[in-house]
């Protein structure tokens, strides 16, 4: 989000009028609490109705000019951008609150002080919002798409929902469209960082795992792997996306793509675990959600047939491996994590306050930007079109510098492997016998999942405990002895419930080894597959740096 060069007096407060609302001036105040609209009612004793926004509710604000419809060619405009939760606290929902600039006898005039209440509006984001936005404003962020992600409408997700908040908040981007696989991988391995004030996905977690191992690829690695990232989902597997929501009492489920755009706009830097997987080859690949193989790696890698269908494709193929279970002979071994007890254990984000809004007047709280009000020039760099939230596309000028570009070469090789131990990596390697505190397992398993994040897909609820950076692997272990009974329970209700299943196994741990005694199978990292044989992790607490409210 972008901001006023000077600092306005503070707090600001004045009168105006709504632009298109019948009847008396508003007071609006902008200050520590956020953004205050008080409106009378007609006569003597017409009753005050006060609206609140918070400050960490709001987005931006814009500054226009008439129309060519309007004959007061004098007056400015300038427009509040919000997005509050609902009064049940199910849903965040867009506010805008448009007003009329009458002060002075020329546009000029006017435009400066409707330019004061938007460095006003930008002032109370930086300083009073959720938290001062850590990502770099000046600079602007490059955006990955992936048209093929999911059932493909990634692209159709980027015009309709989030550019229109990109516009709305002046966040600067470029785009690129990823060609094919390995693309973003390529993109990353070369490009200059320091151009950019982070990358954003608008794709499934594929996307996600090629940026990071283009990262992990790169010299400067160890540097690199912390590089702010912005995740939008836009694939069949969001688990990330999800685990984000979840961990900061978000409703994402009622828009997923809002929720996440919000957390990208405001560019609150939280830490995210990451692993370092090693295989049997010798490679290492970098992963932030999940390694695993049997029940739910073969879901989730059999059922990429069904993509068109989107995150739909993993309830189909349940059933069906549900009839046809396999069990899998391996030998797991891990070390425990040591666990905090509970008034050690950083709480997790808080329960987002209210704003005080107006469902009763859903015509208000929905108001558009005004059609035949384009904005200022002078006021916002770039933005193009900004939809509504019916899709439709409307014209403001200039618009957010959105550079859609078809690739970029990478000289880098994607197979290289640069990595020299740190402290992070004091494991021993694959063809070692794993440490004295490391416990072993020999069994016939169902399934082992080990994820670092809440959630591996939008309706996975695989860990309810794990936080995005609290350090531990949680691996979910289902041994062959385990009825079908409760297997069906658990694909019934990955809802968190299945931690009490009987046969449902959850170890905390920081390090793991899976060593297959079968042929064959799939081993699953972020939800790609990687060659079937000895695999291991360990986690990178804290190392990466995820985009959030």
């Amino acid at each position: 989000m972008a901001g006023g060069t000077e600092k306005p007096e503070w707090p600001l407060q004045g009168q105006f009028r709504r632009y298109k609302v019948k009847g008396n001036p508003c007071d609006i105040r902008i200050d520590e609490t956020g953004f205050t609209v008080s409106s009378k009612g007609d006569g003597a004793s017409g009753v005050v109705k006060q609206e609140v926004l918070k400050a960490s509710d709001l987005v931006g604000c814009m500054c226009m000019k008439a129309g060519p419809a309007e004959a007061r060619t004098h007056l400015a405009f300038f427009t509040i951008f919000a997005y509050p939760l609902n009064d049940k606290g199910k849903k965040r929902r867009r506010v805008t609150f448009s007003f009329e600039v009458d002060k002075e006898d020329t546009f000029e005039k006017n435009l400066e002080i409707a330019e004061t209440w938007r460095s006003g509006v930008y002032r109370a984001i930086r300083i009073f919002g959720t938290a001062n936005p850590q990502t770099d404003k000046s600079k602007k962020l490059l955006m990955l798409i992936n048209p093929n992600s999911g059932p493909g409408k990634a692209q159709q997700i980027y015009k309709k929902q989030v550019a229109s908040v990109f516009g709305e908040a002046e966040t600067d981007h470029e785009v690129i469209i990823t060609e094919r696989a390995n693309h973003a991988r390529e993109i990353v391995q070369s490009l200059n960082l320091a151009k950019y004030s982070g990358i954003v996905i608008l794709s499934g977690d594929g996307l996600l795992f090629e940026v990071y191992n283009g990262l992990f690829e790169r010299p400067d690695w160890e540097q690199a792997i912390q590089y702010p990232i912005g995740m939008i989902p836009g694939g069949s597997g969001n688990g990330l996306a999800r685990s984000l929501g979840q961990w900061l009492n978000e409703p994402y489920l009622a828009n997923p793509v809002l929720v996440s755009t919000l957390n990208v706009v405001y560019g609150h830097l939280s830490p995210l675990d990451l692993a370092i997987v090693q295989t049997a080859e010798g490679k290492r690949l970098l992963s932030f959600l999940s390694i695993g193989f049997g029940l739910i790696s073969d879901i989730d890698i059999e059922s990429e047939r069904l993509r068109s269908i989107g995150e739909a494709r993993f309830v189909a193929w349940s059933f069906i491996r549900v009839a046809n279970l396999r069990k899998y002979p391996a030998k797991i071994s891990f070390k425990r994590a040591q666990r905090k007890t509970s008034n050690q254990i950083p709480k997790v984000r808080p329960p987002l306050m209210h704003s005080q809004t107006f469902e009763e007047e859903p015509e208000v709280a929905s108001e558009a930007l005004p059609d035949h009000l384009p904005r200022s020039q002078s006021v916002v760099q770039e933005v193009e079109t900004l939809y509504t939230e019916d899709g439709s596309g409307q014209e403001c000028g200039d618009g957010g510098q959105q550079n859609h570009k078809r690739g970029v070469e990478s000289e880098n090789e994607s197979n290289r492997d640069n990595h020299a131990l740190t402290d992070d990596c004091l494991i021993p390697d694959l063809n070692e016998p794993v440490p004295e505190d490391w416990e072993t397992i020999e069994d016939n398993f169902i399934m082992v999942h080990a994820t670092y994040q809440s959630h591996i897909a939008t309706d996975a609820f695989i860990a309810p405990e794990a936080t995005p950076n609290d350090g531990i692997m949680w691996i979910m272990m289902i041994r062959g002895s385990t009825p079908k009974s409760s297997i069906a329970k658990l694909l019934l209700g990955l809802d968190g419930t299945h931690v009490n299943v009987p046969g449902i196994e959850m170890i905390p741990v920081v390090a793991l080894r899976i060593v297959p005694a079968s042929s064959n199978g799939y081993l699953n990292v972020d939800g790609e597959v990687i060659p079937w044989g000895p695999v291991q992790a360990h986690i990178l607490p804290r190392r990466g740096n995820i985009m959030t409210r």
